[in-house]
């Protein structure tokens, strides 16, 4: 009677490392971390890195390859090689053109387009959406059904000062 009791024991074992497995994994990416952290990426490199791997093996979603795509222009700013640094920037570029161009009415990826062209050096000449971006996230904010979300993208454009106080009140609604 042994072997039925051994056989449930390996099959518990089975269980408990594949739940364990699929948690670690699922712990890997976390959209809400992501998003708290954003502006942060560029100052940080451990961040930007940390976040910059996660997000290349993990992003799913248009939103999460967003991110993936600003992380990836952040990885930029934390080189000193010349050739690296257009590369991270040309790439992360790409990518994040694709999502808004599959996606043009998601509000999360023009805001996060947004931040990126507001502050790029202009020499880079990828700052032609701005004010587009800017009037679409003011006009369309509201509408995001996550409040956290929402709650976070307007304080993030709220301490940046890229709005007026009559732009912040049709922002904040």
């Amino acid at each position: 009677m042994k072997y039925p009791r051994v056989r449930m024991k390996r099959i518990a074992v089975c269980v408990v490392t594949t739940l364990m497995t699929t948690y670690v994994q699922a712990q890997g990416l976390n959209l809400n971390d992501v998003r708290r952290d954003f502006n942060k990426g560029v100052k940080n490199e451990d961040l930007c890195e940390k976040y910059h791997k996660t997000l290349e093996k993990e992003a799913d979603t248009p939103v999460e390859k967003g991110y993936e795509a600003a992380f990836h222009m952040f990885m930029a700013k934390h080189t000193s090689n010349p050739i690296k640094k257009m590369s991270y920037f040309n790439g992360g570029k790409k990518l994040l053109e694709k999502q808004i161009t599959n996606n043009p009415n998601n509000v999360e990826l023009r805001f996060i387009r947004l931040c990126i062209q507001y502050y790029v050096p202009g020499y880079l000449g990828y700052n032609s959406n701005v004010k587009e971006d800017k009037i679409f996230v003011m006009n369309n904010l509201y509408k995001m059904p996550d409040e956290n979300t929402k709650d976070l993208i307007y304080n993030y454009l709220k301490g940046a000062k890229m709005y007026s106080d009559d732009e912040l009140a049709l922002l904040g609604r």
